[in-house]
């Protein structure tokens, strides 16, 4: 009897340690499961807005043809924040591109590095177009930002020169969540104000 009473103690205290471990180990999975979850959900808001990509990725040379494309269906606004703009044969086409957009009436203005000689050129295109062109004087800029319309903005690692455009290895997004446009379009806002 008593080693019965024994081995009954010993049973449950076997079974509380597999209960203990098993109701731990179960917390730990559910955790695991709860945070893949969220990660799967927040992928899916990410890529997808039903039908429609938020997000766009512009690997390369692709982002050359997206960015034309985006410029030339401009509507009402486009803002530019670019380090560098070199006037090259392919380059030429964007800032064309940028000069019809103002003439069919899209607000346009672009800020660049003040420190980029290339940049101090292309500004005199832009300028003579009645284009508002604000070069940094002090401050240093790096960014690659275009905001169209309230529709996109693409933003990455791509400058506007052939060699970004064509050669180098180079990776973009365009982003088209209402919420992040419309933080980048007071980022631009605030940069804009900042220049004198």
């Amino acid at each position: 009897m008593d080693y019965i009473l024994l081995l009954l103690i010993i049973l449950m205290l076997l079974m509380s340690v597999v209960l203990f471990y098993t109701i731990n180990t179960f917390k730990k999975v559910n955790k695991l499961v709860q945070r893949i979850n969220k990660l799967i959900i927040s992928n899916i808001a990410i890529r997808n807005n039903g039908d429609n990509k938020v997000i766009e990725i512009l690997n390369d040379e692709k982002y050359y043809y997206f960015v034309l494309n985006q410029i030339s269906n401009a509507e009402k606004e486009l803002n530019i924040v670019m380090f560098s703009i070199y006037q090259c044969k392919k380059t030429q086409e964007i800032i064309d591109e940028v000069i019809n957009a103002r003439k069919r009436g899209v607000m346009v203005r672009i800020i660049l590095d003040g420190e980029i000689e290339s940049n101090k050129i292309v500004n005199k295109s832009f300028s003579s177009e009645k284009i508002p062109v604000k070069l940094t004087k002090t401050q240093r800029i790096h960014n690659k930002l275009i905001i169209v319309d309230d529709k996109s903005i693409i933003i990455g690692s791509h400058n506007w020169t052939d060699k970004a455009l064509f050669e180098n290895r180079e990776s973009s997004v365009a982003i088209t969540d209402i919420n992040i446009i419309n933080e980048e379009k007071e980022y631009f806002e605030s940069l804009w104000s900042s220049i004198k």
